[in-house]
């Protein structure tokens, strides 16, 4: 289990920090940003394919070594002291993602432009 976060809520969290800072002034203090739920691997797996609307295909192996078994955040501090809490879930998160890399199939890679030629 782990605290997925959709990636506009982490931004909002990161904005929601900066109006305190700039506010209040508070310094430098930790605060976790998540949305305080574990999601299994499995139903990202299930979101992605729902979102794509084909199975994705998967294997289940031991855990590794060192990992833990859920690892979630809590974000009562952020909804305190920011005001702020993750309002996106798992299937709008797989629902962006798949759209955004649909969208962009080479990710951030700018497609190079071909040479023009001009004769002088």
């Amino acid at each position: 289990m782990r605290d997925y976060i959709h990636v506009v809520d982490l931004a909002k969290g990161h904005v929601a920090a900066l109006d305190k800072l700039y506010a209040d002034s508070v310094g430098c203090e930790a605060v976790n940003l998540g949305t305080g739920k574990g999601v299994s691997v499995l139903e990202l797996v299930d979101g992605m394919g729902e979102a794509t609307g084909k199975p994705v295909p998967y294997e289940i192996s031991n855990r590794r070594p060192g990992d833990v078994a859920e690892l979630y955040a809590d974000p009562k501090k952020a909804g305190e002291m920011l005001n702020w809490s993750a309002e996106l879930g798992t299937q709008e998160m797989c629902e962006d993602t798949w759209r955004w890399q649909s969208t962009n199939p080479m990710g951030y890679k700018v497609a190079e432009e071909e040479e023009v030629v001009t004769e002088n």
